[in-house]
């Protein structure tokens, strides 16, 4: 779930930025196995699922990461995993298998933060770097490294359920319409399973980076009206700060339960409300 990110930095309304390594048009490059690689592509009007956006660094002492957003797939999922593992309690933490199933099924809900590095670069220090890769095939010494994500499905209710949480059995051979666990396509929810920053860097402002771009993101792609998340009482006011509304205290037993519903609301944004 959530992890509390209250400590990460300045809240600033910073847009994102084309990153200065940018090639003109689109590059894709391919290891050995076959996957391609980060899409990286120009600056342009609107940001895209996909594109490679380098951030400001301007008062968020992040100009020895540099980091930037990239769309999180099926590669990922060691990456995620290790962060994961680095930032929950274990009673709190996201299953590989969980991973799996998000980004096969829906990985255009998730978004990452990543860096790029050499190996004596300072996210090479930190647990993901060892799943890192090569963000193109013109910098083979260098590796991006995963620093922080947000992993989302979709549910048909307005706030995260237990069911919404869960997997479907089976998945892989395909889910009944009537499954009600797991990701819901049709739904109008954005369910926010992680929202996780590599301990490294507390103090950087990372969670609130990848918190912003991936708001913004649902928020002009039209997919939901509204984003919900699970938050402990320390993380209600953080996440007020962000925009969304304390619904109160929460059925969800996950983790122990305790917890409260965050919903920011996108379709009332869009009417004034």
């Amino acid at each position: 779930m959530p992890r509390d990110l209250s400590l990460e930095g300045k809240k600033d309304g910073s847009e994102l930025t084309a990153s200065p390594d940018s090639h003109t048009g689109d590059t894709k490059a391919t290891d050995g196995d076959g996957y391609n690689e980060f899409t990286i592509h120009q600056e342009d009007d609107e940001p895209r699922f996909g594109a490679f956006r380098r951030m400001p660094t301007e008062g968020k002492n992040l100009s020895d990461i540099h980091p930037y957003v990239q769309s999180l797939n099926i590669t990922d999922v060691d990456s995620s995993t290790a962060l994961e593992m680095a930032t929950f309690p274990e009673h709190e933490r996201c299953s590989k298998e969980k991973f799996i199933y998000r980004l096969s099924v829906c990985p255009e809900l998730s978004l990452g933060l990543f860096s790029t590095s050499d190996l004596d670069g300072l996210v090479a220090k930190t647990s993901t770097y060892i799943h890192a890769r090569s963000p193109d095939s013109a910098t083979p010494t260098k590796r991006s490294a995963l620093v922080a994500q947000v992993i989302s499905t979709k549910c048909t209710t307005p706030t995260v359920t237990d069911e919404s949480m869960e997997l479907p059995p089976n998945w892989q051979s395909g889910v009944s319409p009537s499954e009600t666990r797991g990701h819901q396509e049709q739904g109008r929810t954005v369910v926010v399973h992680s929202l996780a920053a590599l301990p490294d860097f507390k103090g950087r402002g990372l969670g609130q980076i990848v918190m912003k771009s991936y708001m913004q993101r649902i928020e002009s792609s039209g997919i939901a009206d509204r984003i919900a998340l699970l938050a402990h009482d320390p993380l209600v006011k953080y996440y007020e700060a962000l925009g969304f509304r304390d619904l109160g205290q929460s059925e969800v037993k996950f983790g122990g339960g305790g917890w409260h519903d965050m919903v920011y609301d996108i379709a009332n944004r869009g009417a004034g409300l």
